[in-house]
């Protein structure tokens, strides 16, 4: 299946999704007691919304691929059920990926998301911060309410599990790059996005799984294929931060190299050079520069490395394993089909 096919098949899920969004989180509120009941004294709806909602609706109207929606639309799909059914619920991930992008933007002093100055450089610091932390909860609060007791509490366990993998992984983002540790192991890298961007993907998959009310066997391997599709994912990621066209990847191509990330393929080609052009490596890394020429240096000396290569056989290797294993338990479908779709999809796109 070609690029253009997958995002035609992603944009057959869009429109249900968006509109389960903004059932969630509204563009405006006329009042907050639609989200957190009757207020003791009086609401003022104007600042939730100007903080908190139109920030939130900038950066979802610029875009994104939905692909998490439509990863839980699949695979409930794939166990038989209906997507309409299960809208809000899909729109879940996607919500929560978003705040965490805005947050992210601020730690990672990052200055365009998909194509446009970043929230907070449009928003400021402050509102920010608490836009993406208001929607962490806004959302799930708001999905709770909708489902039975068995359901909610399946909802509980899955939100508090993520949130929790998140934010250890996101603390071993920041402190590699601060420079805390020096030596990252590769299996520490992946371990990282395990809890990072694999966890939400893994939600994703879960969310459809609990909704389906299937086995403990079936749900442990579908959720092991959503994270390695979340591991994969990031890894492809960090390829196209150094290697791919910037029209198209949405953000500043070397961004990785300014804040002296740790990724795959930092962590191979410091390995594999040699010592000469790997201490130069780690200099460069270490200055966090947004130098043209060195953030080209850095990147030259990666692809000599071989490390580009590597990175993507360890991303389709990760994918092929644990989906050898998940299709097992799920009948043959378009669904399931189109599933194995998306993941290919997910570790060769260019943007």
């Amino acid at each position: 299946m070609s690029e253009e096919s997958v995002f035609e098949m992603l944009s057959q899920y869009r429109e249900l999704v968006d509109e389960a969004i903004e059932r969630l989180v509204p563009r405006r509120l006329e009042s907050p007691e639609t989200l957190i009941g009757k207020p003791r004294y009086s609401y003022e709806p104007v600042s939730i919304s100007e903080g908190i909602l139109k920030p939130f609706w900038e950066l979802m109207d610029r875009g994104g691929k939905r692909w998490r929606p439509a990863l839980t639309f699949l695979a409930y799909e794939a166990l038989g059920g209906r997507a309409e059914d299960i809208a809000e619920l899909a729109a879940l991930p996607e919500i929560i990926h978003n705040a965490t992008l805005i947050v992210d933007d601020v730690e990672d002093g990052s200055i365009l998301r998909r194509g446009k100055p970043c929230i907070h450089k449009i928003y400021g610091v402050d509102i920010a911060i608490n836009a993406g932390n208001a929607l962490y909860y806004i959302p799930v609060y708001t999905a709770f309410k909708k489902l039975d007791e068995r359901r909610a509490l399946g909802l509980a366990g899955l939100y508090l599990d993520l949130m929790t993998k998140l934010s250890l992984g996101q603390a071993m983002d920041i402190a590699w790059h601060r420079g805390f540790v020096e030596d990252i192991t590769e299996d520490q890298y992946l371990q990282m996005c395990v809890l990072k961007t694999g966890s939400m993907s893994r939600f994703a998959v879960e969310l459809a799984c609990i909704m389906a009310g299937c086995d403990s066997g079936t749900r442990d391997r579908l959720a092991r294929f959503g994270e390695s599709i979340g591991v994969a994912f990031q890894i492809q990621d960090d390829l196209l931060n150094l290697f791919g066209d910037e029209s198209k990847y949405g953000k500043e191509l070397g961004g990785d190299i300014t804040e002296g990330k740790k990724t795959l393929l930092t962590i191979y080609a410091a390995r594999h050079l040699p010592e000469g052009d790997s201490q130069r490596l780690r200099e460069i890394l270490a200055m966090h520069t947004d130098n043209p020429s060195h953030i080209a240096e850095a990147i030259r000396l990666i692809r000599k490395s071989g490390a580009d290569t590597y990175a993507r056989k360890v991303a389709a290797s990760i994918l092929s394993e644990s989906w050898a294993d998940a299709e097992k338990v799920l009948k043959p479908s378009r669904a399931r089909d189109r599933l194995a779709m998306l993941a290919r999809f997910l570790i060769e796109r260019s943007r």
